[in-house]
């Protein structure tokens, strides 16, 4: 099945969870399944993964203070499953995704919001919220949906970066993508060692070149 058919289920049913993910979560529920927020649709993208020039490997979406009021949110909570259609910018003015993303933008694209949501795809390994990724990582990869994005990333996102289509930046969790160098490939695979938030200089540097390469703002 296409990856974006694959998490069309859950925006077609408004789901939280990936139907092939029930099982498995109920079998994990006295691990530590709580962490995470299944009040959220699922985020295994944001941003226009389909045509995104740049694509940045996290771990999964955040849960934080400002979690509540997107959960509240009708119109914010819309916004989230749409984003499934691998279309739609990255949600940079929902609360917290807003925060999040405004260094994003001002580390990569000069502080340029709009720019940077248009051609940025940020891709999760987990696609649910949590508050702590370390909590989580002991059993993320036993999720069918972790398998599917897995995938994903073998399949399409580094055929397409060796081929010089994307830049790709592992940013997060590179021991559970299975992704911990860059094949060769420096100029459009960077594994961002050695930064826990935010981007090393070389990586800084990297995306700079790429996107002003391919004038995108």
């Amino acid at each position: 099945m296409d990856f974006f058919e694959y998490w069309h289920t859950c925006q077609k049913s408004l789901s939280t969870k990936h139907p092939n993910d029930r099982v498995v979560l109920g079998e994990l529920e006295s691990i530590d399944v709580n962490e995470f927020e299944f009040a959220l649709p699922p985020g295994p993208f944001f941003g226009p993964l389909k045509n995104a020039k740049i694509v940045l490997c996290y771990a999964n979406p955040s849960r934080d203070s400002k979690t509540s009021e997107v959960i509240n949110s009708s119109d914010h909570l819309n916004q989230l499953f749409e984003q499934l259609d691998g279309l739609q910018p990255y949600p940079h003015k929902i609360p917290g995704w807003d925060s999040w993303f405004r260094p994003v933008a001002n580390s990569l694209f000069d502080g340029d919001v709009i720019a940077a949501s248009n051609n940025i795809s940020v891709f999760n390994l987990v696609p649910y919220a949590s508050t702590n990724m370390d909590r989580v990582q002991t059993f993320a990869n036993c999720l069918p949906s972790v398998w599917a994005v897995q995938d994903y990333l073998r399949n399409t996102l580094i055929p397409k970066a060796l081929q010089g289509d994307i830049l790709l930046v592992m940013c997060r969790s590179s021991q559970l993508w299975g992704l911990r160098t860059p094949f060769g490939s420096e100029k459009n695979i960077v594994i961002n060692r050695g930064a826990r938030v935010g981007f090393t200089k070389e990586t800084k540097e990297t995306v700079i070149a790429w996107r002003k390469l391919l004038n995108l703002g």
